[in-house]
């Protein structure tokens, strides 16, 4: 190829192994062409310097379905929302198939008349909603008229089904449980003692599902770590550190703490006021610089993280997928993320 000449069509089209034809199709939309035929043509006028290669992306854009999403989010635990916020903004940004746009709400008032208020009103604007929510009748209901309306639903990081059938994307919360254990019973350095743990509320499916899983592993494979009764910390880090140091206070025993929702970074706070280090294995859920800090500090064990960039991605086709008016399909529509285990060693924030 002569590079002091001018990229023109016939130039795009042999870079792109596709006929001139093709090419004009994409440029002019004169006929209707791929998706994955058209990404061919915009990749190769950008690569060869082509002069109309934005306005073959405007007519990509242009040919593709636009779609409004609301995203309802917990009010608490800021640092984590808002980073799974800005993954799911970058991953509507460069979705390859549609156009989309994200509509974000937080619940601040937990009550269940209140989040019903704020689905209604999300339902009535968006395409689609994604929704962190604990289960109610209320609330379960609502979603039920909703998706009956035709909005579809997603249940995000918690299931607010109790028997599961409804489109999800988050961890496999009970696995996370079961990991959770096998991190308290092989770093905490003690056979024996009693093991804390911190949750959302009881009516968080994942929370409750996750408190399960940790109950079972223990039981099953370190016996001698009593799993004391879960205390509600709201996801609230100013509870979290109340209840450590209360539970540190009457339990001379305690091994083990962890959290399995929001607000973890309360138990890096109260671990900070000891005058002396603690005898105490803590893992949190949550990737932030502060936990890491911790990390590294020595007062918290290892992160169990719910990667943002992947959840929201996954988010983001299912939404998309669900516009086709799909019945619900278990194996199709509900999406189990990877976790990611962050210690000392791996901790880069």
């Amino acid at each position: 190829m002569n590079n002091k000449k001018r990229p023109t069509i016939a130039t795009v089209a042999a870079f792109a192994g596709l006929s001139v034809a093709t090419v004009d199709r994409v440029l002019n939309a004169r006929a209707p062409v791929t998706e994955d035929t058209a990404q061919r043509v915009f990749a190769a006028a950008e690569a060869v310097g082509y002069f109309a290669a934005r306005l073959i992306g405007q007519r990509i854009r242009e040919r593709r379905p636009s779609y409004r999403f609301g995203i309802l989010l917990l009010g608490t635990a800021p640092d984590f929302y808002n980073n799974l916020a800005n993954a799911i903004r970058e991953a509507a940004r460069d979705h390859p198939a549609a156009n989309l746009a994200c509509q974000f709400e937080y619940i601040h008032d937990r009550s269940p008349a209140a989040i019903v208020e704020q689905i209604e009103q999300l339902a009535v604007q968006c395409d689609a909603l994604a929704v962190v929510s604990y289960t109610h009748p209320l609330i379960n209901a609502c979603l039920a008229q909703i998706r009956a309306a035709g909005v579809p639903v997603v249940a995000l990081l918690s299931d607010i089904d109790e028997h599961f059938q409804e489109p999800y994307v988050g961890l496999d919360n009970h696995e996370f449980g079961r990991t959770l254990g096998w991190l308290l019973a092989h770093t905490c350095g003690a056979r024996e003692g009693s093991v804390g743990v911190l949750l959302g509320g009881h009516r968080f499916i994942g929370h409750q599902t996750r408190v399960d899983g940790l109950r079972s592993y223990l039981h099953e494979h370190a016996p001698g770590l009593r799993l004391l009764d879960a205390l509600i910390n709201m996801d609230n880090s100013d509870i979290s550190e109340e209840a450590t140091l209360d539970l540190l206070a009457r339990h001379d025993d305690l091994r083990g703490l962890c959290v399995v929702g929001g607000g973890g970074d309360g138990i890096i706070s109260a671990l900070r006021q000891l005058p002396l280090p603690a005898r105490l294995c803590c893992v949190v859920p949550e990737s932030t610089a502060r936990s890491h800090q911790a990390l590294r500090d020595g007062l918290v064990r290892a992160v169990i993280d719910t990667p943002a960039t992947a959840t929201a991605q996954a988010l983001m086709n299912l939404l998309v997928t669900l516009q086709a008016g799909e019945p619900f399909d278990a194996q199709r529509h509900r999406i189990q993320v990877a976790l990611q285990i962050i210690t000392a060693e791996n901790a880069r924030l």
